[in-house]
């Protein structure tokens, strides 16, 4: 085999294609834009209807925060908004809100949200106004 030890050391292969993998991992750069606040929305992620469903949303909402703090680190606070059980319209139903403790953590979250595949659809990770946040207005 060519990867076999020659009298002279390791084959040239070896070296070429070895890299070191750092401590801690390879991890994204975050990337930082007009706008960048602590809060994220997460959008396209699921249908509406699949919070009808008290196990489901719960489940939901536990697996949110732990890909929130797995992503990003500091995460202070998970936000999903109910549907109405009456059928009145509630301002960000479909979005998750993701708030977190510093800017580096946000930004960080969000180059590792954006583009992901969840439940066979693309998320959308964008920030939001942490003064909307801050006053429960989920719409936009």
């Amino acid at each position: 085999s060519p990867y076999n030890m020659t009298p002279q050391g390791p084959p040239c292969s070896w070296l070429f294609y070895y890299r070191p993998v750092p401590l801690g991992g390879f991890r994204r750069r975050p990337v930082y834009e007009d706008g960048t606040t602590r809060v994220l929305c997460l959008s396209q992620m699921f249908s509406p209807d699949q919070l009808e469903d008290d196990e489901y949303y719960r489940k939901f909402c536990r697996r949110m925060t732990a890909e929130g703090q797995r992503s990003g680190g500091k995460l202070r606070r998970t936000v999903v908004p109910w549907p109405d059980p009456s059928g009145a319209p509630v301002t960000g139903v479909g979005k998750v809100f993701l708030a977190y403790a510093d800017i580096d953590s946000a930004a960080y979250s969000k180059t590792m949200l954006h583009g992901m595949w969840f439940e066979g659809r693309q998320v959308f990770a964008a920030f939001y106004p942490e003064d909307k946040f801050a006053a429960g207005d989920y719409d936009g």
